[in-house]
């Protein structure tokens, strides 16, 4: 098939992220442990703040590590993901650039790949266009707009994926900071990065890319639902969720609701602080008295 290539390159992408599952999960519950201990990381900050000798910042640092060390917290875990794929990209990228001169013989065979294999490779194609093509290097305009438009899902996909992670995933006593209104604008800067370098790789990175931002646009929608930051709107979205799937396992349990238990503790605990009220009154009343009768 003339588009079979095209598919090989987004079946890579899911092959790649389905064995890459094991440390996406190992990655959210290391980035939930970061955020935990921010408060204390801050608190940390804070002590050290008005100090700006080295070894004061040298101290900063070493208690904060052994925090980190302490409660098994790697700030480096959420950079895994993009490190492991890095050098598959660059290969790709590589080898779809190589592809137009070894299919004319200008330059050596890549690897395996000869130069008849080159040329079936260079001529297959998806939505009509090339996948060792760019937005360059097309002419028809149909090809200009099929690129464009993977080019733009790229960016929507980049884009909504910061968005929910800023807007729904971040505390809500963090939005006031400026590292937040950071965060807001880099939101802007990396898509716009996208249009840019996206009008010069060829068409089958563009497909390694857009697959992979699909994928990490759903991997975002399952962090927010299973494993949102602690306070943020995610989080308390969350613990409705567990709040009300607790209450109907209770009632398929015949077991109290929720509430009906804390209103049962709080009038017990009610009852109880009577009775230590009462005992104390009539304790009071017994040593009044006892004052009373020594002295007559």
């Amino acid at each position: 098939m003339p588009h079979s290539l095209g598919i090989a390159i987004m079946c890579l992408v899911l092959i790649i992220r389905i064995c890459l599952l094991p440390l996406f999960f190992s990655q959210m519950r290391a980035t939930q442990r970061m955020q935990v201990l921010q408060p204390q990381i801050q608190r940390i900050q804070r002590k050290y703040a008005a100090r700006k000798d080295p070894r004061s910042k040298e101290a900063m640092q070493r208690e904060i590590m052994a925090l980190q060390q302490r409660h098994n917290a790697n700030p480096l875990g959420s950079c895994l993901l993009s490190m492991i794929q890095a050098p598959i990209l660059c290969s790709l990228f590589y080898t779809l650039q190589s592809l137009p001169a070894s299919a004319a013989g200008n330059a050596e065979p890549l690897s395996g790949i000869d130069r008849v294999m080159a040329g079936d490779i260079e001529s297959s194609s998806i939505f009509g266009v090339r996948i060792a093509d760019s937005f360059g290097t097309v002419v028809s305009p149909q090809s200009h707009v099929v690129i464009g438009v993977a080019v733009a899902l790229m960016c929507l996909m980049l884009f909504a994926m910061q968005w929910l992670l800023i807007h729904r995933n971040t505390p809500k006593d963090a939005m006031d900071s400026p590292q937040f209104r950071t965060q807001e604008l880099t939101a802007f800067v990396f898509p716009a990065i996208y249009v840019v370098s996206g009008g010069t790789l060829p068409f089958g990175v563009l497909l390694y890319w857009l697959t992979n931002n699909l994928w990490n646009f759903g991997q975002t929608l399952c962090q927010l639902r299973w494993f949102p930051a602690p306070g943020s709107e995610a989080g308390e979205r969350k613990a409705e969720r567990d709040h009300e799937r607790e209450n109907r396992r209770r009632a398929a349990s015949g077991l109290p609701s929720l509430e009906e238990e804390r209103a049962a503790a709080a009038r017990e605990e009610a009852h109880v602080r009577r009775e230590r009220e009462k005992s104390v009154a009539s304790r009071n009343r017994r040593q009044r008295k006892n004052v009373q009768l020594a002295k007559r």
